[in-house]
């Protein structure tokens, strides 16, 4: 017999209390103590064919970023993506802006605006270190 998929309606999304509820096709709502909501999607690792991976939890987004239809949409093709032999992280990792900064960058940028008021370069290094 297959699994069920969509068992979990709108309002029940809104009114589950403390725990992991099961949606179908690998899809559960996580409810916490704090009253937050968060869809997870849960899959063995390992490949196509291998059963022998451990199980991932992977978040795809609170309840306020995504709605229930939202949410099975992203599993579909997430189990479709693992069908096809794609790894399913592959469609929730945020694509990084090669022209933003990053940390690096604006630390060395500040090392470099308060260079002129140290009194000698050893601070530099230690800030550079650090």
């Amino acid at each position: 017999m297959a699994k069920k998929l969509n068992r979990l309606t709108a309002r029940q999304v809104d009114t589950l209390k403390v725990g992991n509820h099961p949606d179908g096709g690998n899809l559960y709502l996580r409810v916490k103590d704090t009253g937050a909501r968060s869809w997870v999607f849960r899959y063995k690792s390992g490949g196509k064919g291998k059963v022998d991976g451990k199980v991932t939890e992977l978040g795809i987004g609170s309840r306020n970023e995504r709605t229930l239809v939202q949410a099975r949409e992203l599993a579909g093709k997430m189990r479709t993506a693992m069908a096809d032999g794609r790894d399913p992280r592959t469609l929730v990792r945020v694509k990084r802006d090669p022209t933003a900064k990053t940390f690096k960058d604006c630390a060395l940028e500040l090392i470099e605006s308060k260079r002129s008021g140290w009194r000698n370069a050893k601070h530099a290094q230690q800030w550079e270190n650090t």
